[in-house]
């Protein structure tokens, strides 16, 4: 949270977006951005958008490649989290009010426009059902260019039914002295934009009772030093 507050990230963001109006292909710039933050590994998005331009930079890098049980399952969950979040409140109105939450809309967009292979936005009307044919394609497409492209023995097709076992093993690793996580469900996403939106609202309440109150005492003050003059 820290990053986000003090800008920390915003480097980095307007980086990103360059990355994914250019396709990923600066990859000087892809280089530096792990160099900068000191990176030895990333997950999801935006990094997963230039997955074969990063294998490219880092030769012996590995793959862990995540699939869900059909491309209909992973729209399910997407169209209920990750492809709406930046319209629904609260991040609909951070966008308008924080600049880091500006310019992560503005990627998010411009990661969308990359996969799909055409500009898109999320204030389209219709969103996202107007792109799940091309959204479907895309999913599908990558998952079998991954197993084309990685080498054998630098990718692994995680099964998270397997647990730690296959990751470990994958990884050069001890296997970890705690459960498997499940993390990230669809819940957890939503409850987590839930718990934002409640506190969003009791900050705002909080400041509106604070505001009133200085407001009185300052009118009350006004008044007083009014009555108190001498004719």
């Amino acid at each position: 949270m820290k990053e986000i507050i003090d800008g920390g990230l915003s480097k980095d963001i307007e980086d990103w977006i360059v990355l994914a109006e250019n396709n990923c292909s600066d990859l000087d710039l892809l280089k530096t951005i792990f160099e900068r933050g000191g990176w030895t590994a990333a997950v999801d998005f935006p990094t997963s958008m230039c997955w074969e331009q990063l294998i490219e930079v880092y030769p012996n890098a590995k793959v862990v490649h995540t699939e869900r049980a059909s491309a209909e399952k992973w729209w399910e969950s997407a169209t209920n989290s990750i492809l709406v979040v930046h319209t629904k409140f609260p991040i609909n109105i951070l966008n308008r009010v924080f600049p880091f939450w500006a310019a992560h809309h503005r990627l998010v967009d411009a990661v969308r426009s990359t996969v799909i292979k055409k500009r898109v936005s999320d204030r389209e009307e219709g969103w996202p059902d107007i792109y799940k044919n091309e959204l479907l394609a895309a999913y599908s497409s990558n998952s079998k260019h991954v197993r084309e492209v990685v080498p054998e023995d630098k990718l692994l097709i995680q099964d998270h039914s397997r647990g730690w076992n296959t990751l470990a093993r994958f990884l050069d690793k001890e296997i970890p002295d705690k459960p498997y996580p499940h993390a990230n469900t669809r819940a957890e996403f939503n409850g987590f934009i839930r718990n934002l939106a409640i506190r969003i609202i009791v900050a705002m309440i909080a400041s509106l009772c604070i505001t009133g109150y200085l407001t009185k005492k300052i009118v009350r003050t006004i008044r007083g030093k009014e009555k108190n003059k001498p004719e």
